[in-house]
């Protein structure tokens, strides 16, 4: 399923706290949020080779393993992103609603967002 598809079969505020937990201020930015899904799921996807692929990682900074996708499967454009496959690996055990939340959270800090989301990345990004 192509990441559009997977952030349209969740309504946005059944998402939401999921990305609240993933990202500790996300309900001072829940606009923010809204329009990065809204974008996400009503922009034109392309369609795209490339996956976003959740899998075991090892962390840079520990012996510690989380799940996760790689930031480099995040590094395109929020269109091209759209129209990525998602894919979990076996040992993931992540729930579909996880893996949308983070892929959200993703896109909006490693994608390339569209101009319209500029003013609510500053946002984002300035922590207001």
């Amino acid at each position: 399923m192509n990441l559009q598809l997977l952030l349209r079969s969740f309504e946005f505020e059944d998402l939401f706290p999921a990305v609240a937990n993933m990202y500790p201020n996300a309900k001072r930015h829940r606009k923010e949020f809204k329009d990065a899904y809204d974008l996400l799921t009503t922009l034109r996807p392309i369609v795209s080779k490339k996956n976003i692929k959740y899998q075991i990682i090892e962390s840079q900074f520990s012996k510690d393993y989380f799940y996760g996708a790689p930031d480099s499967n995040f590094k395109a454009t929020w269109e091209e992103l759209a129209g990525r496959n998602v894919i979990k690996g076996k040992e993931v055990e992540l729930t579909d609603e996880e893996i949308a939340a983070n892929c959200l959270i993703n896109s909006i800090f490693i994608g390339k967002h569209p101009e319209q989301f500029e003013d609510s990345f500053r946002s984002l990004v300035r922590g207001k």
